[in-house]
């Protein structure tokens, strides 16, 4: 049954991913698009507090160190897609827009006790934006549109070791080896209505990624007793030069509609070159508070609260192409995060009488703060907002799997700031993560 659970949703996340656009914000037409945090529905709900949020049902590709602590023995399927609605506002108008498209697809699988190893894929940037603007030049309309799509994805192959497992201390390293593929195209035209249609120009400017990568986890484990655990951890991705192929060109027509009206001013020119990815650093912390029972028949509570800080050099980001350099000018990025996660009854197999469905439910609320790479006007981009979710345990046999639902609600820039669009954003996750029962999966036949 799992296995063809698992089929109809890769399925259906190939076909969303497909017929969706990745992103939608004017800010992605900078650099290599948007790429602030779209999590799973579990990390999402939390703030996307991620570096030291460990679950043994949850996958967590934020941190490679967490892959040895899935539930011993089992594989880990998980899948998430997100729907994000946005509101811009800039100089007294408004327009909206929205989006859909995956979060992750990925398989872990814990092997030899302390060992771990991962598979995955999701996006790590994304570009979508339409921008259409107008101005008058001896009484004639000259009409602009800017318009951007496309993603840059990352494939992980990931490994953890625990290489400390006692009783009250626990250290675990990983290491994600990435590849980035595919590719963002901006286009941009100018032109004027007339007899003929529209007349003017275009250029179109494509950049495509076959790079590889890497970053570094490890998270330590501090459990002074049976009621209280304490959880560092942390990750380093080092500053690196990342391949990309680059095409630009551009054309002038008496007819957008007439392509035999089309003269070729510049012909597509392939470059080779390379993009400087910056150096990003996360440390976070969890504390988490599981005390005994009270009284014989009394349900097991369980409380998370988890933070993060996370640094991103994005002033040294700059693109060069056979010489030619080109520098956004971002600014450095920082960001907080904060999780809390609580649940009534932390043993998700108990079937106890006195535990009900909703009490194995894990119940989670964040807030998050970034200072964004984005300067407009002397004044660098703030986006904050505040998250909630819900997981939800299913139990086959002794294996977990669970669903999980994330809401956010948040904002980014302020219209009252000259040349700043505001973006007032909500949207959801929905994710699943599917470990396979025992008895299916290990099985072993004997014939007589």
């Amino acid at each position: 049954m799992a296995k063809h659970i698992l089929v109809l949703l890769f399925s259906f996340v190939g076909l969303l991913s497909t017929a969706q656009i990745s992103t939608n914000s004017p800010y992605s037409s900078q650099g290599l698009g948007d790429t602030r945090f779209y999590g799973n529905a579990y990390l999402s709900a939390l703030g996307g507090a991620s570096v030291a949020t460990f679950d043994s049902s949850q996958v967590n590709l934020f941190n490679p160190s967490s892959y040895s602590l899935t539930a011993s023995q089992l594989p880990l399927f998980s899948l998430g897609v997100t729907h994000q609605e946005k509101r811009f506002q800039s100089g007294g108008s408004e327009s909206s827009g929205r989006f859909s498209g995956i979060t992750h697809m990925s398989l872990v699988v814990p092997f030899a006790k302390r060992l771990g190893i991962a598979f995955g894929l999701k996006p790590f940037s994304r570009t979508g934006y339409e921008v259409n603007d107008y101005t008058l030049v001896d009484g004639d309309s000259i009409f602009y549109d800017f318009k951007g799509e496309g993603a840059v994805q990352e494939f992980l192959l990931g490994f953890s070791g625990t290489i400390i497992d006692k009783r009250k201390h626990q250290l675990t390293v990983g290491i994600n080896g990435k590849h980035y593929f595919g590719g963002i195209s901006n286009v941009r035209r100018t032109f004027q209505n007339t007899n003929f249609g529209e007349t003017g120009g275009q250029e179109e400017r494509s950049m495509r990624a076959s790079s590889f990568g890497f970053e570094a986890g490890l998270n330590y484990h501090w459990q002074p007793n049976t009621r209280n655990r304490f959880v560092i951890g942390g990750t380093f991705r080092p500053e690196q030069s990342l391949n990309f192929r680059q095409s630009t060109s551009r054309i002038y027509y008496t007819s957008f509609s007439n392509t035999s009206s089309y003269d070729t001013i510049l012909a597509p020119n392939p470059a080779d070159g390379g993009i400087t990815l910056p150096e990003n650093m996360d440390v976070g912390f969890s504390y988490v508070f599981t005390p005994d029972s009270l009284r014989r028949n009394s349900k097991l509570p369980m409380l998370m609260f988890t933070g993060q800080y996370t640094s991103t050099a994005w002033s040294n980001y700059i693109e060069v192409f056979e010489g030619n350099i080109n520098d956004p000018s971002f600014v450095d990025a920082s960001s907080i995060r904060l999780g809390l996660e609580y649940s009534p009854h932390r043993k998700s197999a108990d079937r106890s009488a006195y535990v009900n469905f909703l009490d194995k439910f894990r119940y989670r609320v964040g807030a998050y703060q970034t200072s964004t790479q984005y300067r407009v006007n002397g004044t660098q981009l703030v986006d904050r907002g505040v998250t909630a979710g819900l997981g939800i345990p299913i139990v086959l046999n002794r294996a977990v799997s669970s669903v999980n639902f994330s809401f956010n609600y948040g904002s980014m820039g302020d219209a009252d700031i000259q040349g700043v669009v505001q973006e007032n954003y909500f949207g959801f996750n929905f994710g699943i993560n599917i470990a396979p029962s025992y008895d299916r999966w290990f099985r072993k036949y004997k014939l007589d």
